[in-house]
């Protein structure tokens, strides 16, 4: 099954072992997550702009971490 991308994004934010595998190789961990190809995409451009009109569009709050 497909996770969504806000998914992730939460989990990223509680789930300090993904933390660290994304820190290490984000296009990698997005994919064993199982994110669709299109915000695999988002994450390998770094098109942060569109990742958060995504999440936001969810209902969820914005938060800003730098890594």
């Amino acid at each position: 099954m497909t996770k969504s991308l806000a998914d992730f994004l939460e989990e990223l934010d509680s789930n300090a072992e993904l933390k660290e595998a994304y820190l290490k190789a984000p296009v990698a961990t997005a994919k064993s997550y199982g994110l669709e190809e299109a915000d695999v995409t988002l994450i390998k451009n770094k098109d942060w702009d569109a990742v958060t009109k995504q999440f936001e569009s969810s209902g969820n709050t914005v938060k800003v971490h730098s890594y």
